[in-house]
């Protein structure tokens, strides 16, 4: 952080305040935003403004002028803004739309126009509604008083009282001020943080942080998404519309939801972005870049800036394109992970990976039938070995770097950091080790994969599982169960009372519903004998000749000690992870 004052506390007429955003000499990116403020919020911080009450500071970044500024995103493109709003988005989006009465966004992407209504008789202000709308004492919208005369206004709002109401009693002076005093509301001095152009985007976050009692971070992707706002708003749209288009089937048109149900945020989206545009995994180097920073002679130029946005439009075309990212999404259920929520512990991990198989297609030109296995097996290894969950970006800027090299092998140097780790010792003792805890386990989660891939069937019955935990299947009722292999009551009559003991990992399979009503607690030597008894001759020989090969349960493991049990097990699930990855 720098040494000395970093800011300059200051208030703006708030008229001013919102003619600035207006103009864009404020930008405000949120005008073209979804805007979540409900309508009694944007009422009760009218109300604040009219009885004088603070409502809080609001925090401008003085972002510079000329060839490295910003470019207008207001209304007024002649105008280049030298100040981004940091804190107090919604408050100035809901001042701006009160004051100038133009619509904003809402989270379903349609215009609304806030109304706020106002009764000078009683004093009240109150969200526009069928029951106060037409009555002649209330005023439908303070946008009317705020932008109109007041002299002509207090006339015509008198004038209509007096011929609806004859009979109502009221003081014509005391309308008339509280009507100025709504106006008034212009004047009000809004207290404004400015911060230094001379900050960086983390330094500006730490402020924002420290300042802001709801603790919210701002992240590298809020800074590299505002300068899209700025530069590039149709960048920054399709984003939006590929994000919202993610979550719902339109059978009417081609759309990105896949049947993983994979639905990425804008973040998200941006990380193969920056990765395919520059090889970078670090967001901070990308905003300096996107801003037109060389990071070699240290210089920010405008031209530089908009040789790399052009390089980035083209990397988000790639990012985008549906054929692209339906071949991705297949690819990762083709290999098991067919449920995005349940079965992929690591988001980074999964648009990471798309970054590199973009890379892989387009900078390396690798045949498909090559980029797929090998991408498939660096998904599974970034997920088994949690890759991308401590320090990921540096993690997946050490990654890219090697791509950076002139003539390096891609396919070679992802199989090389894949072999370096998945040695046998990892194996035989660390995955096993990892397989310790509860069902949300990311080893647990791989392991549940490779029994999808492998097309097994769920235990005691013929149902696959694969179908059962398909995002796309549709049930009224819950078909299949996680199972207690040794029930947790049975455990807790034998002594094993920690809930990290039975709910470990090697202790859970999947049955169906209906089966674990029927086992409850009875021990694993009264439960299987008569959940066998329930197969055919075939089924039964079958399932006693293969359940150590199939289900990875040890040979006679009703038999065995629960802790015995547990280590068993572990190592039959390691080795059936192993087995998967090496088919890849």
């Amino acid at each position: 952080m720098n040494q000395g004052v970093v800011f300059n506390n200051t208030n703006y007429e708030l008229n001013n305040l919102v003619s600035d955003v207006d103009s864009g000499i404020i930008s405000l990116p949120d005008l073209q935003r979804p805007f979540v403020w409900k309508d009694t919020q944007i009422r009760d911080l009218i109300d604040s403004l009219y009885k004088g009450l603070p409502t809080g500071l609001i925090i401008l970044w003085k972002i510079g002028d000329g060839e490295g500024g910003f470019k207008p995103i207001g209304f007024n493109k002649s105008t280049t803004p030298n100040r981004l709003v940091i804190d107090g988005q919604q408050r100035l989006t809901s001042l701006y739309a009160v004051f100038t009465g133009k619509p904003v966004l809402d989270t379903k992407y349609k215009e609304r126009n806030p109304k706020i209504a106002f009764n000078p008789i009683t004093d009240e202000l109150e969200v526009l509604n069928k029951g106060i709308q037409g009555d002649p004492e209330w005023i439908n919208n303070v946008t009317e008083i705020l932008n109109g005369s007041l002299f002509s206004f207090v006339k015509e709002y008198i004038n209509s009282l007096r011929e609806s109401k004859p009979d109502l009693e009221f003081d014509e002076d005391e309308i008339e001020q509280r009507i100025e005093a709504i106006k008034n509301i212009k004047h009000y001095p809004f207290s404004v943080l400015e911060l230094s152009s001379d900050l960086n985007p983390e330094e500006v976050s730490e402020i924002f942080v420290r300042i802001n009692s709801k603790g919210k971070i701002l992240n590298q992707s809020d800074f590299i998404l505002t300068l899209m706002s700025v530069y590039w708003d149709e960048g920054r749209k399709a984003l939006e519309e590929f994000s919202k288009e993610c979550k719902l089937p339109n059978p009417s048109k081609n759309s990105p939801f896949n049947t993983i149900k994979a639905t990425p945020d804008l973040d998200h989206l941006l990380r193969p972005t920056i990765a395919y545009s520059f090889l970078r995994g670090r967001l901070k180097y990308a905003y300096l870049i996107l801003k037109g920073r060389n990071l070699e002679n240290k210089t920010t130029t405008k031209e530089e800036r908009d040789k790399n946005f052009n390089i980035f439009k083209q990397s988000q075309e790639l990012v985008l394109n549906l054929k692209n990212w339906h071949d991705y999404c297949n690819l990762i259920e083709s290999i098991g992970f067919i449920n995005y929520d349940e079965l992929i512990s690591s988001k980074f991990g999964f648009y990471a990976t798309y970054g590199l198989f973009l890379i892989g297609k387009y900078k390396f030109n690798i045949d498909y039938k090559n980029l797929n296995r090998v991408i498939g097996k660096w998904f599974v290894f970034s997920q088994l070995t949690q890759r991308y969950s401590f320090s990921p970006e540096s993690s997946y800027e050490q990654d890219l770097v090697r791509f950076r090299k002139e003539n390096v092998d891609f396919l070679q140097t992802l199989e090389n950091i894949m072999d370096s780790e998945l040695t046998n010792d990892y194996w035989n003792i660390t995955l096993p080790e990892r397989l310790i805890s509860s069902v949300n386990n990311y080893a647990g989660k791989v392991y549940t994969v490779s029994k999808i891939y492998n097309k097994d069937n769920i235990l005691f019955s013929k149902a696959i599982l694969k179908d059962h935990l398909s995002p796309l299947t549709k049930s009224t009722k819950k078909s299949v169960d996680v199972h207690h292999i040794f029930p947790k009551n049975y455990l807790k009559k034998m002594g094993v009372n920690d809930k990290k003991d039975f709910n470990q990992q090697a202790n859970y399979i999947y049955i169906e519903y209906a089966d674990n009503i029927k086992i409850s607690d009875k021990a694993p030597s009264e439960y299987w004998p008569m959940m066998v008894d329930t197969l055919n001759e075939h089924e039964k020989e079958d399932l006693m000749e293969n359940y150590t090969e199939r289900f990875d349960l040890p040979h006679e493991f009703w038999n065995m000690d629960y802790f015995d049990f547990l280590n068993e097990r572990r190592k039959l699930m390691a080795k059936s992870i192993r087995n998967y990855f090496e088919k890849l």
